[in-house]
């Protein structure tokens, strides 16, 4: 249809220019027969112009009326589309209803066929001979054991559609459940690792300060060691005015007096040096302490090491591990009284 117009259209646009050129030719033929020879024929520059800017308003006007139709063609065409599609439908309607029509009389027989069937069934004959039709809104016997059995049988759907949607409920229930204890399990899990880290983590820290409580304990026995080993190498006797208190809990005391237990002389002369020099200390020496005996008085707490006479010493005089040895026996019978 759109086609057709744009033929149409080209061909009035022909036909238009086609009588402009004819009229133009006319027109000129016309002026020429009626100008006379003699006359020299000038040139008019301006009749021309009017003539050129005429034909071109013409074109213009022309081609926007064009462009016009078109427009409005493609309006119509998108219409007519449309009511094409809302026809078809109507049509495919239309034939359904049909259809349905033509089985409309067969339906009809059938219903028919139907209510008479169940009319010869409702009419028993009460004896063999005569029959009686049944009052009305009465139900024949065999009729209410079909309606009894179909009633059964609905309730047993009834039934099974209960026991269908229970299962469904219970699988739902059952997987929420696993998916729940498996979220569960991995939360447990993580926490398990958060506190394995923090236990690690925290043994970590008291084992650190342990060890530095230890060290700064050993640093002040050291200290107290090598200030004691002064005074004994100096004076040649050891006073020590009142027992040290233990800093700390005791574990770390026993600790540093295990360390001095596991210490050996590796030195043969070293360890004979100790014997003579432990045998001659205990037979002419005395080693006080607060706790010596029956006669000590309870507010004496000084201590004296003394050295044995020169006449009493032993010839070999003994070395600086015998002395340290001897010092760190010293201090486990202090510490352990």
């Amino acid at each position: 249809m759109l086609e057709t117009l744009r033929e149409r259209l080209l061909s009035v646009q022909q036909d238009f220019t086609s009588g402009l050129k004819t009229l133009s030719d006319k027109s000129r033929e016309a002026k020429a027969k009626n100008k006379p020879r003699t006359v020299p024929c000038l040139p008019k520059y301006s009749a021309g112009l009017e003539l050129l800017s005429r034909y071109e308003d013409t074109w213009a006007a022309l081609h926007r009326r064009a462009k016009e139709c078109a427009s409005a063609g493609e309006r119509v065409d998108s219409e007519v589309v449309m009511l094409s599609v809302h026809w078809e439908k109507k049509q495919a309607s239309l034939r359904d209803l049909q259809q349905q029509l033509q089985q409309l009389p067969g339906l009809i027989a059938d219903l028919e066929s139907l209510t008479a069937s169940l009319r010869l069934k409702m009419r028993e004959p009460a004896s063999p001979g005569s029959w009686r039709a049944p009052s009305e809104g009465r139900v024949p016997a065999h009729l209410e054991a079909s309606f009894e059995e179909v009633e059964n049988h609905l309730l047993n759907l009834e039934d099974l559609c209960g026991q269908c949607e229970l299962e469904r409920h219970k699988h739902m229930q059952s997987q929420q459940l696993e998916n729940y204890k498996k979220n569960k399990r991995k939360e447990l899990e993580t926490f398990k690792a958060e506190l394995d880290a923090e236990h690690s983590q925290k043994v970590l820290e008291m084992e650190q300060t342990q060890q530095l409580k230890l060290k700064e304990r050993q640093k002040f026995f050291e200290e107290a060691f090598q200030q004691d080993m002064e005074q004994y190498l100096s004076t040649g006797y050891l006073q020590i005015a009142e027992r040290r208190e233990p800093m700390g809990s005791m574990s770390s005391m026993e600790v540093n007096v295990d360390m001095l237990e596991q210490m050996d002389l590796m030195d043969i002369s070293d360890q004979e040096a100790l014997d003579v020099f432990l045998n001659s200390g205990g037979e002419e020496n005395t080693l006080l302490s607060p706790i010596s005996g029956p006669e000590a008085s309870p507010g004496q707490d000084a201590v004296t090491l003394q050295v044995p006479t020169p006449s009493q010493a032993p010839a070999t005089p003994p070395s600086r591990s015998v002395i340290w040895f001897t010092f760190a026996h010293f201090y486990r019978l202090q510490l352990h009284p």
